[in-house]
Parts: C-alpha cells; sequence; structure tokens
C-alpha cells in the first residue's frame, strides 16, 4: 500500500532538505578550518622547535670544539710533556697560564661550562673547575669518549650536568679533554622559550628525570612522559593525546648531539581551537533555533491547516460510507471555519434527506409486504379448491379435511399483518404447511427439514423461507420429471446464521444462475418474479453487509438457495 505524504510531511521534509546539506556543508567547512588550524599549529610548533634545537645544536658544537682547541694548544702541551724537566716555579706560572686561557675560552661561550685538561702520563689536572679530583677523572674514564652522557643531580651534591671528554691520542694515552655544562642551561633556554612563545617545552629521555623550566605543570608533563615511555619515539613527530580529559597537540624532536633526549612541546587544543569552537556552537545554536522556528511553523500550518484538511477527508470519507450523522468539531478560526461550518450543515441536510427518503422506502416495503401477505394467488387457490372437490367427489373425507386444514392455517399467518417479524419455528409451520397442501397435490416429491432447536428460536422478517421454498417446488419438483426432494437445513455460527433450501430439479446453467444473482442486486423489473427479489431486499437492508440470498449448485444437480443473514442473537 503506498503510503501518502501529506502538507506536514512535506513541510518537514523541505526544512530538513534545507537545513541538512547547510549543517553538512558547515561540518565539513569546520573540520576543514580545524584541521588547517592543527596544521599551521604542528608547523608553528615544529618550526619554534627546530630553532630551539639549532640553537642548542650550536651551543654544543661550540663546546664541544673546546676541547680540540685545549688539545691542540702549544702551551697546553709543553706544560703536560715537561713535568719531569722544568722546575716547580716554572710550572706554577705555566699552570696559571693555561687556567687563564681555559677560562677565557670558558667565557666565550653563553652557557656556563667547565674545561677539564688531564695528562695519564703525570697524572696532572687543569680545569676551571678547581674541585675536580683523581676520582673524577677515573669515574669519566669509565665512560665513551665523543659523546655527551647526562649526569644527574645527587641529593646534596653537585647539579646535573652533562659532560664529554675526548682523548687527543688515544693510542698514546697523550691528553684527555672534558668538556661540562650544567643542565640549567638548557632550563634556561627553555623558560626563555616559554616566555617568548608561550609554548610547554621539556627536555625528555627515557631513562632519565625530564629537564622542565621552572614554572611548568608537572601533573601534565607527569602524564606525558609516561605516554611517551610506552611509545617508540621516531625522531621527529606529532600527535594528539588525552590528558585529564583534555586533548592536547604533542610535538617533538630528537636532539643530534644529546643521544636519546628529545624536545617536546604541547598545547591544549582546547584554548587554541576555542574561537573556532565559540563559532561552531554559535552556528549550531542558531541552526537549533531556526529548526526549532521551523518546526513551530510547520506545527502551526499542521493544526490549522492540516488537521482541518484531515477534519474534511474523514468527514467525507464518513458520507462515503453512509455515516450521515457525522459531524466536524471546528477547532480552528480561519477559512477552514466556513468550510467545517458549511460541511456540517451540508451532511446535516443530507440525513435529513436520506432519512426521509429512508423512511418512504420502508413504508414502500411495509406496502408491498402487506400486499402480498394479502394477495392470494388464484392458480394457487384454484387448485386446492379443485382438489377438494374431487376429493370429496371420490369420497376421501381425511384428504379433504387434511387439505382444508392445511390451506386454512396457511392462509391464516400469510394474511397477519400485526408484527413484521416471526420466529424461525413459526416460518417452518407455514412452510409445512404450504408443502403439506402441494405434497397432497402433487405425489412424486418429498420433504425433509433439518432446523436446529437452537435457531428454532431467533427472528427474521415473515414469509422469507416460503418463497424460497415455493420457487422449490414451482421451478424444480414440477418442471422435473423424475421424484422430487427438497430439503431445507440451517447452520449458525456466532452471530451468522444460514437457512438452505435446495432441491434436486432441473437446476440452472452457470450463465443463467449467475444473472438472476445480478438481478437480486437491481430493482425490480416487469419481467424479474418479487419473491426472491422481495426476500433478498428485505435481508439485505435489515442486517449488516453481507446478508442476503446466495444461489448454488445443489450435490443432487438441483438449485441450492441459501438465506445467510448476520446478528446479535446467537443460535
Amino acid at each position: 500500500m503506498p503510503v501518502k505524504i501529506n502538507i506536514f510531511h512535506k513541510m518537514v521534509l523541505l526544512i530538513a532538505s534545507l537545513l541538512v546539506p547547510i549543517l553538512a556543508l558547515y561540518g565539513y567547512s569546520n573540520q576543514v578550518s580545524v584541521d588547517v588550524v592543527k596544521a599551521g599549529i604542528e608547523s608553528s610548533t615544529w618550526n619554534r622547535l627546530s630553532f630551539f634545537m639549532s640553537q642548542m645544536e650550536s651551543n654544543l658544537d661550540q663546546l664541544s670544539k673546546f676541547a680540540i682547541i685545549a688539545s691542540r694548544s702549544p702551551g697546553i702541551r709543553d706544560y703536560m710533556e715537561s713535568w719531569k724537566t722544568d722546575a716547580p716555579y716554572d710550572r706554577i706560572r705555566k699552570r696559571s697560564k693555561i687556567e687563564e686561557q681555559l677560562i677565557l675560552q670558558s667565557a666565550t661561550s653563553t652557557w656556563v661550562n667547565q674545561l677539564t685538561v688531564y695528562s695519564p702520563e703525570s697524572k696532572e689536572i687543569v680545569s676551571t673547575d678547581y674541585s675536580i679530583t683523581d676520582r673524577d677523572i677515573r669515574q669519566l674514564m669509565k665512560r665513551e669518549s665523543q659523546t655527551w652522557d647526562y649526569v644527574p643531580a645527587e641529593s646534596g651534591g653537585e647539579e646535573a650536568y652533562f659532560s664529554r671528554y675526548t682523548y687527543v691520542d688515544r693510542q698514546q694515552t697523550d691528553l684527555l679533554v672534558e668538556v661540562r655544562f650544567l643542565a640549567d642551561n638548557i632550563q634556561n633556554m627553555l623558560a626563555e622559550f616559554r616566555r617568548t612563545d608561550q609554548a610547554n617545552p621539556f627536555f625528555y629521555h627515557p631513562q632519565s628525570e625530564p629537564i622542565v623550566s621552572g614554572d611548568t605543570d608537572s601533573a601534565i608533563i607527569s602524564e606525558l612522559v609516561s605516554l611517551l615511555n610506552r611509545k617508540s619515539l621516531e625522531p621527529s613527530g606529532s600527535e594528539i593525546v588525552k590528558i585529564h580529559q583534555k586533548k592536547y597537540s604533542v610535538n617533538y624532536v630528537q636532539s643530534k648531539s644529546l643521544p636519546g633526549w628529545y624536545l617536546v612541546d604541547y598545547e591544549p587544543l582546547e584554548e587554541i581551537l576555542s574561537p573556532i569552537t565559540k563559532s561552531r556552537n554559535l552556528f549550531y545554536g542558531s541552526a537549533a533555533l531556526l529548526l526549532a522556528l521551523s518546526l513551530s511553523a510547520a506545527l502551526l500550518l499542521y493544526w490549522q491547516v492540516q488537521m482541518p484538511i484531515k477534519q474534511l477527508i474523514r468527514g467525507v470519507k464518513g458520507l462515503k460510507t453512509g455515516n450521515y450523522s457525522i459531524r466536524l468539531q471546528n477547532k480552528v478560526h480561519n477559512e477552514f471555519e466556513y468550510l467545517i461550518l458549511r460541511f456540517n450543515e451540508m451532511a446535516e441536510q443530507i440525513q435529513q434527506l436520506i432519512e426521509t427518503i429512508y423512511e418512504e422506502k420502508i413504508r414502500l416495503r411495509e406496502a408491498t409486504l402487506k400486499q402480498l401477505q394479502s394477495q392470494i394467488n388464484p392458480h394457487f387457490l384454484y387448485n386446492c379448491l379443485f382438489y377438494i372437490k374431487n376429493m370429496a367427489s371420490l369420497g376421501e373425507t381425511e384428504a379433504v379435511a387434511a387439505m382444508a386444514l392445511n390451506l386454512g392455517q396457511y392462509y391464516r399467518y400469510a394474511t397477519r399483518v400485526e408484527s413484521e417479524m416471526a420466529t424461525i419455528e413459526e416460518e417452518i409451520k407455514l412452510v409445512t404447511n404450504y408443502l403439506v397442501i402441494q405434497n397432497l397435490r402433487i405425489e412424486r416429491f418429498h420433504f425433509e427439514i433439518g432446523i436446529p432447536e437452537s435457531m428454532r428460536k431467533l427472528r427474521i422478517p415473515r414469509l422469507t423461507i416460503q418463497p424460497l421454498v415455493e420457487n422449490a417446488v414451482i421451478h424444480g419438483v414440477e418442471r422435473s420429471a423424475r421424484y422430487g426432494i427438497i430439503r431445507i437445513t440451517g447452520r449458525s455460527s456466532g452471530g451468522e446464521h444460514r437457512i438452505v433450501v435446495e432441491d434436486n430439479g432441473g437446476g440452472m446453467s452457470d450463465e443463467a444462475m449467475a444473472k438472476l444473482q445480478q438481478q437480486l442486486a437491481l430493482p425490480m423489473d416487469d419481467e424479474m418474479g418479487c419473491g426472491l427479489w422481495n426476500v433478498h431486499q428485505r435481508l439485505l437492508h435489515r442486517y449488516k453487509g453481507g446478508s442476503g440470498l446466495q444461489l448454488a449448485r445443489s450435490e443432487s444437480g438441483g438449485l441450492s438457495v441459501t438465506m445467510k443473514w448476520e446478528s446479535d442473537e446467537c443460535g
């Protein structure tokens, strides 16, 4: 069954067809904007990290070159090689000059650093830090040379620092030069980077504590370090992580000079994307408001237009099905108010007209019924009277008495007009009288009546079964040369009742039967007998749809007429 789309549905579909593309387009545009901003943030952060890393790598490269410069200094070599020949005073003077040279070289770097020269042969140490001992040199030599190593701070001891040493000539163990700088240098750079670029950088190593500036959020960095420890990091990268129910954009780049160390920066996405988020929320809020207003307008249209139209349609359908008492309720005060009032007036006028016509039809049917009841078939009566005369002449007094008795009872019932309804039992008595009369006249048939006791008290219109039996006698038994049989049976199921009258006469062809069935529903004409038509019309107008006469071929070859009706009585 096709689905009918009314005006309200069309309005809702129109609103949806307008808003959905707009929302989809804006959603796409908003996502593109977010992606562009994220890409811009990532690019900007990458540039900042690269610049920071280039500055740090420049300082580290400068410090690495200090070792080469110190190892090639003639004064340092002369001092280290003359420990056996020079006098103590000369050695003190040379050492003082070397220390001044190392201090001056150390001062050329912007980072706080320390230079130390050690001769394994003479066990001589020259350093910008006078606290360096042989023990420190021995611990230093246990590490790999020419690599920056991180030494964490000891509780109550030295601060954390990075250290790198190299041999001038490892085979001859000529000289060992160490360059050391404090981790505070990196912390200061991170603090400056954070102050100028509004960033949150820190230095990260999987096996060490992160190096951070003084005013960073330690809780977030701790979570980030925990996340980074579970990942296998590339030399550089960017990703979105969720910490404390907030999203952060994390970018990192690996140091080329400090093995395993990464410069990491994070930024909260909510704060960066807040203008876009506010714009998106404002748009969606406006769209929701527009949708609410549109639905309100559609709802108003539904109540003011669609509901009255549905009422009018329901009213027209009611009139079509014969419910002429239907009236519409006026719930609107617009142009439809006039239509509804006029419809009610029209329905009232139609109802009055139909009731008038229906009453006239009822009176006409009653008059027809009374005419049928008062009508005495002359041939039937003449035949019965001649039968009585002939039997009296032959001295058959019992036959005369039987015919007179049944004929009197038959006409007494047929001419009663005080009640239109009768029980099936009364109708069966009339039929029995009629069949006994006909059986006295025509001795070549017999009849069988099988009406259940449960149906005999049901009330039906008077003279409805007798016309069916008369039709079976006249058109079935009398026109057939063989011995006739007439059966009258009944059955009831719930509120549906049936009485079947069938004979074994010549019957009718399928075409003639279909034509007669069709004529029963049409107005009666001069060519058609009134008995079956009258019964069919009375049942059709008195009872529910489906009531009336149904013609069929009987099992014995004759005609079967079924009288069907529906009522609230149960048989």
